[in-house]
């Protein structure tokens, strides 16, 4: 005999991730090529626009809304992306879903806080080479505390070789935030060199849990 608890709808949407730039403020050692770059131009506004405007007429027959997972490199290099996703909920309201993006945490806790009016869910991902922790978790806390209930933050720890005797101390932050995260495996494979030559700011002190 099976008890029914409780019945939750299955939504049908149109899911897609969207690269928009290879261009990265970072360079992790793990980071393959393809994916980060100091260097690649920006897409413009309209650029982006356009390309939006394509994707929809190609699929707008399926009548379903979107879900749309926005990464990089790093978003939040191309000025042009908060702008591009404040049109697109304004424009396209009626036909989005979901609207997600990964980021690095770099960019401010006032820049996440006008992001998360259009976005749905943020993941932020921990980078230890290049990341201050101090202002990464106090981002991230402060946003958590400060979004609406039906918005959500994830964080993912990048589980470094050399790292891991903190990352302990990561978790341990967030589960008492009550903050989703986990520790993502690296695949060391694709690594563009062997060392790591950048070091990030080891500042989140035990007092701080």
């Amino acid at each position: 005999m099976i008890d029914v608890v409780r019945v939750d709808p299955v939504y049908a949407y149109f899911s897609l991730t969207w690269m928009i730039g290879t261009r990265c403020n970072y360079d992790c050692m793990y980071c393959p090529a393809d994916l980060h770059d100091d260097y690649s131009t920006a897409l413009t506004l309209e650029q982006l626009q356009r390309y939006w405007i394509s994707i929809y007429e190609k699929s707008k027959h399926k009548n379903l809304k979107y879900k749309i997972s926005f990464t990089g490199g790093e978003v939040t290099v191309n000025k042009n992306f908060r702008p591009f996703v404040q049109w697109l909920k304004n424009e396209y309201s009626q036909n989005i879903f979901q609207l997600l993006c990964t980021t690095n945490g770099s960019a401010s806790t006032a820049y996440y806080l006008q992001l998360f009016q259009y976005m749905d869910n943020i993941s932020f991902s921990f980078h230890s080479e290049h990341a201050n922790e101090q202002e990464f978790f106090n981002t991230v806390i402060q946003l958590s505390q400060s979004i609406p209930p039906n918005k959500f933050i994830h964080v993912n720890i990048m589980d470094e070789y050399w790292n891991k005797e903190r990352i302990a101390r990561y978790t341990d932050l967030l589960t008492q935030k009550n903050i989703s995260h986990s520790v993502n495996k690296i695949d060391y494979s694709k690594a563009t060199r062997s060392t790591v030559v950048f070091k990030g700011q080891q500042n989140l002190e035990p007092r701080q849990l």
